[in-house]
């Protein structure tokens, strides 16, 4: 499990103080992904840095498994760091050693002999689908096998996290989906926490059990993937389902957005409501999908110039949706 608890981040240019990180908390419990998306500057590669200590946070706590990494020191905080195996961008392997010795050199540092460290290099190239590289070199890989490498590395010494940094953001698509396929996969290995930092809604959608916004330095809003879809007026909600921010009404109508989940996103609700309300109700725009084994409907409706809109959002309500006039929600997707 990670805890991290009030991390805050201060530097200082000159006479000027940069809060980097503002207080920031989380859970990850054991056994599931959490995802940290944000803009460029909102904190994130500060936060990746202060979870593994490479940056002493300016005050708050990181810990493993009940285990306080801020107040570990020098061979103390070695030790602990080894409870986290760490995943960047690029998978910084090292050119002049074959595969196997990648994969290997974290368990050579602390001491594994050879035939032991041989043998568990030789199960986790085989768990990340690499059997047959061990002899091959960085530079004769495609740029998915060495991200694979680089996970095969991090669970070298079992750890009890995995943190990954922005992990397919140098990637095509379908190779995209052959890693988070196998984050997936190696989250169950001995109870796993896994937090994913990224700034693509893509991860989020396909392997997050959670999700926090990081804006500012500051958690603006986090949660369960299914709850914060959920909130129609939230920035996570917007941006992972998705629709454009604005659309003009038909006819001096009026804008209304509609949320429904699971069954309820089957529901021809738009029929239902225009015949309930003698007006024919336009859809402009709509995002079907399915996340966290749910499925999740966002439509933005144009309700007649002739109709009252509250009493369409009413029997919009009565289907079992979430519905609000547009001019009500704000707009979170060009800040998510």
């Amino acid at each position: 499990m990670i805890t991290v608890t009030d991390l805050t981040k201060v530097y200082h240019q000159g006479r000027r103080e940069v809060r980097a990180l503002d207080g920031v908390s989380l859970t990850v419990p054991e056994g599931s992904i959490h995802g940290i998306i944000g803009h460029s500057g909102a904190g994130k590669s500060t936060l990746v840095r202060c979870l593994t200590l490479l940056d002493r946070p300016t005050s708050g706590r990181v810990e493993i498994n009940g285990v306080d990494l801020t107040a570990a020191r020098d061979a103390a905080l070695r030790t602990a760091r080894r409870r986290i195996g760490l995943v960047f961008q690029q998978a910084n392997l090292f050119d002049s050693r074959t595969i196997a010795d990648n994969v290997g050199y974290p368990l050579e540092l602390i001491g594994v002999d050879k035939a032991t460290r041989a043998a568990k290099v030789a199960e986790l190239l085989g768990l990340v689908g690499l059997a047959d590289a061990g002899q091959a070199y960085p530079a004769q890989l495609s740029g998915g096998m060495r991200q694979r490498v680089g996970i095969a590395r991090a669970l070298a010494t079992d750890p009890d996290v995995l943190l990954f940094d922005e992990p397919t953001s140098a990637l095509d698509p379908k190779t995209t989906d052959e890693i988070l396929d196998l984050i997936m996969q190696v989250r169950g290995r001995g109870g796993l926490a896994v937090l994913v930092i990224t700034h693509e809604m893509h991860v989020v959608k396909r392997i997050c059990d959670s999700v926090s916004l990081l804006d500012g330095g500051r958690i603006v809003e986090s949660g369960a993937l299914t709850d914060v879809v959920s909130r129609l007026d939230g920035r996570l909600s917007q941006a992972l389902l998705g629709i454009p921010p604005y659309a003009q009404p038909v006819d001096g109508g009026t804008l209304v957005d509609v949320l429904s989940n699971g069954e309820k996103a089957a529901l021809p609700v738009v029929a239902h409501t225009s015949a309930a309300v003698g007006g024919e109700i336009s859809i402009l725009a709509g995002s079907v999908e399915h996340l966290a084994g749910t499925t999740f409907s966002h439509l933005r409706l144009s309700v007649p110039a002739g109709v009252d809109p509250q009493r369409a959002i009413e029997v919009l309500r009565g289907l079992g949706a979430d519905a609000r006039l547009t001019s009500d929600i704000t707009s979170g997707e060009d800040r998510a």
